[in-house]
């Protein structure tokens, strides 16, 4: 009999599906995909709130949340961790990994969905594979899913009036930061991938190389980010490599760094505090969006990471990338650090309320 395998349902053009199955691809973890967008009636009863993707373990249990499932699973499959040991990486690696999962989600929803080729490559990939969950005619399926994705699009801030913004102010210098970086270095950490390089692989797999006109744009801008992605489809030819001197990191990852102090920290910052905060692009776009319970958990681990990993050097580190303040002037709102041992299976598993 083949071994046990992770069931995984989800999508193959979902940002956090193709986050874990880059992961299990990379660990030599056997896995199948089980297309769902959302209705997995099963998983519901178990508790779980919609947020795909879910993991079926080889043991018939459930669990969910992307970063959660990854940090659940180094705990049992020990070889090629994704994760530094050095304290000061594991850090920075839990901070990219927030920005890439709280943060650019928003451009690639938006992205999908406000531009017309996209929307029609999107909605068709979406659809074939919803057909499994909603016994509906192909184009009505295809309808309901454009219409409904459409429509949170404001709850996230991206709108037809400033998407140029998050794309032109946003995206493409994150684009350009990561590309140049990666492109010297191979990974975000070092010459291996780290949680936050699946992070980033995740968005990019699902969108940022995959929809047609982000693919031009990504392209155009950040060959380097390109590479990347292929590196990671291809885990058989990726070394082991090695983590960066936490004591030197290269001036490349500050600049990294410094592109989450860019929109990103200022706004959780004042939303987890405020309720709200509004983006305010360079170009006098802007965005107002409401945080959400999930994200004020996930800032509240977030910071009690940082209190954990606290030194001199980390903070060194975040002060040459101009984002310190955006840690060191909020511990007051640090939570509790799950155990990544308890397979995870959290209440609140929608990061926004957005479809896949």
């Amino acid at each position: 009999m083949p071994e046990p395998t992770h069931l995984v349902h989800g999508i193959r053009v979902s940002y956090f599906t193709r986050k874990v199955t880059g992961y299990l691809d990379h660990k030599g973890i056997a896995w199948e995909l089980a297309p769902s967008v959302g209705l997995n009636q099963a998983a519901m009863a178990a508790g779980w709130n919609g947020g795909i993707p879910v993991v079926t373990l080889p043991s018939g249990e459930m669990i969910w949340d992307s970063t959660s499932i990854i940090c659940h699973l180094e705990t049992v499959h020990r070889d090629r961790s994704v994760q530094p040991e050095d304290p000061t990486l594991r850090f920075l690696d839990f901070l990219l990994d927030d920005v890439n999962d709280e943060w650019f989600y928003r451009h690639a929803v938006g992205t999908r969905w406000l531009v017309e080729e996209n929307a029609a490559a999107g909605s068709l990939d979406i659809a074939r594979e919803a057909l499994t969950e909603i016994p509906l005619p192909f184009d009505e399926v295809r309808s309901l899913i454009a219409a409904s994705m459409t429509a949170c699009l404001p709850r996230l801030g991206t709108t037809p009036d400033n998407v140029g913004a998050w794309v032109d102010e946003s995206l493409v210098p994150w684009l350009t930061a990561v590309g140049a970086h990666v492109g010297e270095h191979g990974f975000l950490l070092g010459s291996r991938p780290a949680l936050s390089d699946l992070a980033v692989f995740g968005g990019n797999a699902a969108h940022f190389t995959n929809d047609p006109w982000c693919l031009r744009l990504t392209q155009s801008t950040s060959p380097g980010v390109v590479g990347h992605t292929h590196r990671i489809l291809t885990p058989s030819r990726q070394t082991e490599g090695t983590w960066f001197d936490a004591a030197d990191p290269p001036d490349s990852l500050i600049a990294v760094l410094a592109e989450a102090g860019r929109h990103y920290l200022p706004w959780v910052a004042e939303a987890t505090v405020e309720g709200a905060a509004t983006v305010t692009f360079e170009s006098g776009a802007t965005a107002t969006i409401a945080a959400t319970d999930f994200l004020r958990e996930a800032r509240g681990i977030l910071l009690a990471r940082y209190l954990e990993a606290r030194s001199p050097q980390l903070d060194d580190i975040l002060e040459r990338a101009g984002i310190l303040a955006h840690f060191a002037d909020h511990t007051a709102q640090a939570g509790t650090i799950p155990d990544p041992r308890v397979p995870p299976r959290p209440a609140d598993n929608r990061p926004y309320p957005a479809g896949p």
